[in-house]
Formats: structure tokens, C-alpha cells, sequence
């Protein structure tokens, strides 16, 4: 390891550690100051670690400030990045692009806890689970979560239940 990269890895690791203690302003002002374009492959691993240990606001906080920047469809714990945005009631893209991610790895059976845990969130989010339902082929879970989603009083999940509902008879 060059003594470029031991710096690097130090610096990520202290940056880590400010968002995991809630100081997610001086953590991401640090990871902007050594992450570049030529470093980024060797950084990636801090995201999927605040992922893993941060309070979900810190999460939801530190992606919305420098995620752009990383490629979180790497990280194993995506499940928590829809989990905080759903407890956070922030439904954004990285809600779409770790969902787009377990639907490409055919994770369903990741989809279905998260289906148990979100009952009682936004029925918005409900919406995008039905949708990664659909992109996997099960019509039947995907109408489910659209009904229930129609129940909690989302005039969209009502609509798009009639374009399911069809191709399961």
C-alpha cells in the first residue's frame, strides 16, 4: 500500500467515524476533500460502511450530500438504504437505484422483507416496491402492494392496479 492510499484510507476512516457520531457536515466535507475521480474505486468501501453503521438520518443526510459520488449498487446492505429513506420519509433516487440494484441481482426475497417492513410507510414507497414486483415477473405481489397502497389513499397506486389487475387474469 503507497503511503498515498494509507493517507487516503485514514482520512476515509476519520470521516466515517464523524458521520457515525452525527457529525455528518465535517464527514462529508472530508471525503470531498480527498475523493477524486483517479481515488474513487479505492473510496467506494466508506459509503457502504456509513450505510452499514450510521443512524438512519445520517445515512439518508450523507447520501443526499456526497452520494452522487459513489456507486452504492456495490454496497450488500441496500435494503438499509431504502429502510432509513422510508423511516426518513425521503423518497429519492437512491430509493430507485438501490431497488433497481436488488431487482438486477433478483434479490425478491429481499423485496419481500422489505414489503413486511414498509406497511406503514409512505404509501409512495409502496408504489416503487409494487414497481421492482413488476419488473421481476410477480404480477401478484406487485398488485397486492398497489392495492394496499390504493387503501392508504394514493390516487396512483389506485390507477395503476386497473394496467396489473389484467394481466392476472
Amino acid at each position: 500500500m503507497t503511503k498515498e492510499n494509507r493517507e487516503l484510507q485514514k482520512s476515509l476512516m476519520e470521516a466515517k467515524e464523524r458521520i457515525v457520531n452525527g457529525d455528518v457536515k465535517q464527514g462529508t466535507e472530508l471525503i470531498g476533500k480527498v475523493v477524486n475521480s483517479s481515488n474513487i474505486r479505492e473510496a467506494n468501501w466508506v459509503i457502504c460502511n456509513i450505510i452499514d453503521a450510521a443512524e438512519c438520518k445520517y445515512v439518508v443526510e450523507t447520501l443526499e450530500s456526497i452520494g452522487k459520488i459513489f456507486d452504492i449498487t456495490t454496497c450488500g446492505n441496500l435494503k438499509r438504504v431504502i429502510t432509513c429513506h422510508a423511516m426518513r420519509g425521503v423518497l429519492n433516487e437512491y430509493v430507485d437505484i438501490a431497488l433497481g440494484a436488488l431487482v438486477k441481482r433478483r434479490r425478491e426475497d429481499l423485496l419481500d422483507r422489505l414489503a413486511q417492513e414498509l406497511m406503514n410507510a409512505d404509501p409512495k414507497f409502496l408504489v416503487k416496491l409494487a414497481s421492482a414486483y413488476g419488473e421481476l415477473g410477480n404480477t401478484r405481489k406487485q398488485g397486492d402492494l398497489l392495492r394496499v397502497a390504493c387503501e392508504k389513499g394514493l390516487t396512483e397506486a389506485c390507477r395503476n392496479i386497473n394496467q396489473v389487475y389484467p394481466r392476472l387474469s
